[in-house]
């Protein structure tokens, strides 16, 4: 099943995950690193250095998306056949319907978080702060009594429980009540960036405590909707020619299925593919993407790359880095496949697929990399058509 441009399927799915498209590269990485955090064990089992290099190995502030891809959206010099022995049967993968139909679970998740996109905001009174609420508040900070750039702020809208500040800030907030002015008191991380003073004098922020005075103006918190025939064809009548509960859960079953179809496509070619070796220039292509959007996000917050990364739960950004290796090998194994399967059947996509592409990736990734999006999904069309089910 191919999947559609709807309006609802752009929300949740886009495109599947196993094809690589750039945001679903991030999300993955972004959830391993969040789940190594949460569990306590990212600074402390992790290795401290990458097999592939260190951070300072990368050039990854000057990254570009078709940096080492062609016009073809082949990785430039590299025939994937020398690389991967695809297993026999490639060309005509069983798989088990039990495998592809989604389970309560899966489906209620999706129908879940499409709620979840359409929560409305409604006022709190008549209690104090708590976590998941979104307190709007005026804050000024200073460190060693002095007033710093970036520390004052009014009117934010801070989700408490969020983690968008400081280790600390918002669970000082909690309790506290609409009316109310108080001070937070929290150290910033080791390698957070200067800031400077009214007069431009550069203050220090690294491992430094500071100290804001808050005052909480308004509580908010957010109302998931009802699940109704009227809230879906208010919402998808139109665009998506959806007007019932029943219909909208028929229409999640099917792309949930499509989903499962590819990855169970996927799964099956890397549990029984072989890899004489990884090129590096396709590792090293993922770990600067990996690099440079997380530079961008800590840039972002003012920091550097080893203070953002012990704010995720890791000692530096090579041991965060380290802790992603299996992450790059199993995308680098992954275009492999995918272009060994292009090389072994002459496939390629039509000019149709390249024009689709192009305008929904090309402005952004250039377009040697929405021809490697087109590529890979003209590939996994085709495995699916030569597979069957039972």
């Amino acid at each position: 099943m191919k999947n559609n441009t709807k309006k609802l399927l752009c929300i949740l799915l886009a495109l599947a995950a196993v094809v690589c498209i750039i945001v679903a590269c991030f999300t993955l990485s972004r959830r391993k690193q969040t789940d190594s955090a949460s569990s306590g064990s990212a600074s402390s089992t992790a290795a401290s250095v990458s097999q592939f290099g260190s951070v300072a190995d990368f050039d990854y502030e000057t990254f570009d998306y078709s940096d080492g891809l062609d016009e073809n959206g082949y990785w430039s010099g590299i025939k994937a056949l020398d690389y991967v022995t695809l297993p026999e049967d490639f060309g005509s993968i069983a798989l088990k319907e039990s495998d592809l139909t989604p389970t309560e679970d899966e489906l209620q998740q999706q129908m879940d978080s499409l709620l979840n996109q359409y929560t409305t905001s409604q006022p709190v009174t008549g209690r104090a702060a708590q976590s998941g609420d979104v307190a709007n508040i005026d804050y000024t900070g200073t460190v060693d009594g002095v007033a710093f750039t970036g520390g004052t702020a009014t009117g934010y809208d801070l989700t408490l429980g969020s983690g968008s500040f400081i280790d600390g800030f918002e669970d000082q907030i909690i309790g506290h009540n609409v009316g109310d002015t108080f001070d937070v008191t929290v150290t910033f991380p080791d390698g957070y960036g200067d800031s400077t003073d009214a007069e431009g004098n550069t203050i220090t922020l690294s491992g430094k405590e500071a100290v804001f005075s808050v005052t909480l103006n308004s509580l908010s918190e957010n109302v998931i909707p009802e699940l109704t025939d009227e809230w879906v064809e208010s919402n998808f009548g139109v665009s998506d020619d959806l007007h019932t509960a029943d219909q909208l859960r028929s229409y999640f079953n099917d792309a949930l299925y499509a989903n499962n179809y590819d990855n169970a496509i996927v799964d099956y070619l890397m549990a029984n593919s072989t890899f004489k070796e990884l090129p590096a220039e396709i590792t090293s292509y993922y770990i600067r993407m990996f690099l440079n959007y997380y530079n961008q996000y800590a840039t972002a917050y003012s920091m550097d790359l080893n203070a953002f990364a012990q704010t995720q739960g890791y000692t530096s950004a090579d041991a965060m880095l380290a802790a992603s290796d299996a992450y790059f090998e199993h995308l680098a194994k992954q275009d492999l496949i995918f272009q060994a399967v292009a090389e072994a059947k002459s496939l390629a996509p039509t000019q149709e697929e390249l024009d689709d592409a192009n305008s929904t990736y090309a402005d952004t990734y250039g377009e040697n990399r929405a021809h490697l999006n087109a590529l890979q999904s003209c590939v996994l069309d085709w495995l699916e058509e030569n597979s069957t089910v039972a």
